[in-house]
C-alpha cells in the first residue's frame, strides 16, 4: 500500500508543478485518447474548459505543433495530439509509464490482500513464488 500511495503522491506532485490549468487539462485528455480526434464541443465537455478558453489555449498548442487539426466536419474542425512530434511521443511514453507502474502495483497490493483469505482457507498449503 506504502508504494501505490507513494507513487500517486508523486503524479499529484507532476500535477502540482504543471497546474490544473486549461492547457494541462486539455493536454492530459488528449493524451489519454491519443488515436481520436475531437471537436471544440466534445473537448470542452470532456476536460470542463470553457470554449473561449479552449480556442486559446488550441491556438497555442497548435503553434507548438503539439496539436493539429485533422479533419473538418462541416463548420467544425476537429483536434488530436501531434503523433509525430517528439515531444508528444515522449509525453504519451511518460503517461503509459505512469499507468503501467499504477496498475502494477494496484495488482500487487490485490494479490496481498487475498493472501490471508487464502491462509485461513488452506493453511497447511504454501504458496511458492
Amino acid at each position: 500500500m506504502y508504494m501505490l500511495d507513494r507513487l500517486k503522491e508523486l503524479v499529484g506532485m507532476f500535477v502540482k508543478i504543471f497546474g490544473k490549468n486549461p492547457q494541462t487539462k486539455i493536454l492530459d485528455f488528449l493524451a489519454d485518447h491519443p488515436k481520436y480526434d475531437y471537436t471544440i464541443s466534445e473537448l470542452a465537455e470532456k476536460t470542463g474548459v470553457s470554449r473561449p478558453t479552449l480556442y486559446r489555449v488550441l491556438k497555442n498548442l497548435m503553434n507548438a505543433n503539439l496539436v493539429i487539426i485533422t479533419r473538418r466536419i462541416g463548420r467544425s474542425n476537429l483536434y488530436q495530439l501531434n503523433l509525430k512530434n517528439k515531444l508528444v511521443k515522449r509525453i504519451l511514453r511518460f503517461d503509459f509509464e505512469i499507468a503501467k507502474i499504477i496498475a502494477d502495483l494496484e495488482a500487487e497490493e490485490t494479490i496481498e490482500s487475498y493472501e490471508p483469505l487464502f491462509k485461513s482457507a488452506h493453511p497447511k498449503t504454501t504458496v511458492k513464488p
